[in-house]
């Protein structure tokens, strides 16, 4: 691990990552001749790229932009620390690890403690980055997960209209619990979840 966590390291922003985002750049193979911005929100940005296929033909391929994201993998005496929370969109609860975007003026493992703080109240001594990956074909973001080490208690800072409860599952029942759950599971806790055991966090 070369990033520290005083501010943004070599390991914040991995190859391929952040500001070196692979759709940053055109592939000279699959040319894009035309790129539209149709929706603009404050969490994302909607839109669609004129690509010529390297047969010849055009195609569009739509996109969604939003920021980076964050998930956490936690243990506090032997109980990994999931999140429940009641999700609008979805119109159910989830059962997720804590998550949440990374902000303009973050790094990564900025925005990891913070969130990490946020829904569980729990404060990191350090942060161990697992891995960064596009969750989607859709999206054009990098999920960053990171291991925290050196958990102590506090008070959750949730923001205004969110329903969050921390659950605790004991690290042996951990993916069971994930693929059982009567709620919905998010993308955000199982594939975490099988990169810390991958690398012997759980």
């Amino acid at each position: 691990m070369t990033g520290s966590d005083d501010g943004p390291g070599d390991d914040d922003y991995p190859p391929g990552t952040g500001p070196e985002a692979p759709w940053a750049t055109d592939d000279p193979a699959w040319p894009v001749h035309e790129t539209a911005v149709t929706w603009e929100t404050p969490f994302f940005t909607a839109g669609q790229d004129a690509v010529e296929r390297p047969s010849g033909e055009r195609a569009d391929y739509y996109w969604l932009d939003p920021a980076d994201a964050t998930t956490i993998v936690a243990v506090d005496d032997g109980d990994l620390l999931f999140v429940e929370q009641y999700r609008p969109r979805h119109r159910t609860t989830t059962l997720e690890l804590p998550t949440g975007g990374v902000d303009a003026s973050e790094s990564p493992r900025q925005a990891a403690h913070r969130e990490l703080r946020e829904e569980t109240g729990f404060s990191a001594d350090s942060l161990t980055h697992l891995e960064s990956y596009i969750p989607s074909g859709w999206l054009r973001y990098h999920r960053h997960v990171f291991a925290a080490d050196g958990l102590t208690p506090g008070e959750t800072e949730l923001e205004a209209g969110e329903a969050i409860e921390m659950v605790r599952v004991p690290v042996s029942d951990a993916l069971s619990r994930a693929r059982a759950t009567d709620g919905e599971v998010m993308e955000n806790a199982l594939t975490p979840i099988l990169l810390a055991q991958a690398d012997g966090y759980l």
